[in-house]
């Protein structure tokens, strides 16, 4: 076995390129996507038809929420940028907005908008929030300066009013009725999405497997060139030649698995959480699933030529099953996220995403490992016999 092991380690100068183009894919899809996903912020255009007391108001109150990139324009421009996708969407204040917000009667407001998303339902749960918010405050002060224009008839009750108005708009900052607050049970860690995180695994995952896949895939040049029959008929057993095969392809994908967990932790300062353990296991059952499916495909496909067309496609397709270019978090469709459960992909960052980015400890890590592994044998077995019935 160390022969061929040696043999296999002379070869990989071959796919030196193959590591290093993976590697620096990663890296610079992790440095595109992460941090766009993290600062990116949806533009609402702003249309002022109102323009009084209540609607600038209205307007500082919204600037206040930094999910958005608020904008005050025109009715022309903002149907126009709308129209053209430039925005997601234009909120006109529309005349009477100040009566409604005195009167304390609903609120109309319009929207331009191409089609209904998360950001929309959003932004809307947020305009609603603080005209009713301004609504209250208008009540409160207007029985606060009417009492104290009753008790100091000396005051200015205009004063006085946009004393107490303001007052009770500042109270919202620091006194809210409700806090929400979601963290993960018993980790004391936000549980909040982390683009960049999600990215740095995803793209660590989907790019690393190209690499194993292609080291295992020697065995079909050897093929090609006779070279596998030649060393089935030497004294070194076809056991050692797998396995020699399988090692020097596992320690391919756990060096750049190593080397792309390093540069998350230096280069992008991913945290990897409390449990670099359980990181660590994960990688290394996620590597010899990739391994071992990598052994099967060259079990089925007949020349390298074969398996660099199918390599892509079949792992593209899984990739984005598994969730390595977005979260499964937004899928709702009840067939994909049963296919997504096939995919090693999904295990990986399952595993590793929950130690790294939601707080979770070393037993988080387990079942992956377990799924991961049981993937890595039936691969493993399938390729074997695959193999096995070619030459017979």
């Amino acid at each position: 076995m160390l022969s061929i092991i040696k043999l296999r380690l002379l070869r990989l100068k071959d796919d030196t390129m193959v590591f290093v183009l993976m590697t620096a894919m990663a890296l610079g899809f992790t440095a595109i996507f992460g941090f766009s996903f993290d600062s990116y912020k949806s533009t609402v255009l702003i249309v002022d038809e109102d323009n009084s007391y209540y609607s600038e108001k209205f307007i500082q109150e919204l600037s206040k929420d930094s999910e958005y990139n608020f904008v005050i324009t025109d009715m022309e421009t903002a149907s126009v940028e709308v129209e053209e996708g430039s925005a997601s969407s234009a909120m006109v204040i529309q005349n009477g907005f100040s009566e409604s917000i005195e009167s304390g009667s609903d609120v109309s407001l319009g929207m331009m908008k191409i089609k209904d998303d998360t950001v929309i339902l959003s932004l809307q749960e947020t305009v609603s929030g603080i005209a009713l918010k301004m609504s209250g405050a208008v009540k409160i002060a207007d029985v606060t300066a009417e009492y104290i224009h009753f008790a100091k008839p000396e005051k200015d009750r205009s004063q006085a009013w946009t004393a107490a108005y303001e007052s009770v708009m500042d109270s919202w900052k620091y006194k809210n009725p409700i806090t929400v607050t979601s963290r993960v049970a018993e980790t004391g860690k936000d549980s909040s999405y982390d683009g960049l995180n999600h990215s740095m695994i995803g793209f660590a995952v989907f790019f690393s497997m190209y690499t194993m896949v292609f080291a295992i895939g020697t065995i079909l040049n050897d093929k090609q060139y006779k070279t596998w029959e030649r060393m089935l008929i030497s004294p070194v057993s076809k056991a050692s030649i797998l396995g020699g095969s399988m090692i020097v392809a596992y320690l391919t994908g756990a060096v750049q698995m190593g080397v792309l967990l390093l540069c998350g932790k230096y280069v992008f300062g991913v945290d990897w959480g409390d449990s670099m353990a359980g990181v660590l296991m994960v990688s290394a059952a996620f590597v010899f699933a990739v391994t071992s499916l990598g052994l099967m495909m060259s079990g089925f496909i007949k020349t390298q030529a074969q398996l660099g067309s199918m390599t892509p496609i079949v792992l593209t397709s899984t990739s984005m099953l598994g969730g390595c270019m977005w979260p499964l978090e937004i899928v709702n469709n009840k067939a994909l996220l049963l296919l997504a459960q096939l995919t090693p992909q999904k295990w990986a960052i399952q595993g590793i995403e929950g130690i790294a980015s939601k707080g979770f400890g070393f037993s988080s890590a387990v079942l992956p490992t377990i799924v991961l592994l049981a993937m890595g044998i039936i691969y493993f077995v399938t390729g074997v016999v695959a193999l096995n019935r070619e030459e017979a």
